[in-house]
């Protein structure tokens, strides 16, 4: 589980009847070595209107992230909230299991949260990547770099394909 990964491309799937949905293959090289097998971490994006899914390993870099920011804040006299800092990164993220296609159950809990009704746009942004409902991605006003003609020509390849 050591290395660096990092998660880059965008793609679209389609959420069924049972709440399942799959991890696009462009991801799953990575997700898979970052994890030492088939386990997506998913949770409540910090700043976006969406989840945020990684690998296992992940988990430890985000608390080294909390320990930095504390020292940070100690060498500035400034207090710091390890619980706020916790909470904010781990309080909706949820480890599940994905088949070797990808396939996996998304909770309702999560479903909710991140509006996601029957498609999700998978977008690479480094160290993580985001499952967006792609008309909430569209209608966004926050400063998501994201060019919204990519989520438009995912939803027209959907289309064809009905």
């Amino acid at each position: 589980m050591s290395g660096k990964y990092a998660y880059s491309g965008s793609g679209i799937s389609a959420i069924d009847d049972k709440g399942r949905l799959s991890v696009p293959a462009f991801l799953r090289k990575d997700l898979i070595a970052s994890s030492d097998g088939r386990v997506l971490c998913l949770g409540k994006h910090e700043k976006w209107d969406c989840l945020v899914g990684f690998g296992l390993s992940r988990k430890i870099d985000m608390l080294a992230e909390i320990d930095k920011e504390e020292e940070i804040a100690i060498a500035r006299s400034e207090p710091y909230d390890r619980d706020a800092a916790g909470a904010r990164k781990f309080s909706t993220l949820q480890e599940l299991s994905f088949d070797a296609s990808g396939r996996f159950v998304l909770p309702p809990m999560l479903q909710a949260i991140g509006g996601l009704k029957n498609n999700v746009l998978f977008h690479g942004i480094g160290k993580t990547f985001c499952l967006w409902a792609p008309q909430a991605l569209l209608d966004t006003t926050d400063d998501v770099p994201v060019d919204k003609r990519l989520v438009e020509f995912h939803l027209s390849e959907l289309g064809k394909k009905k």
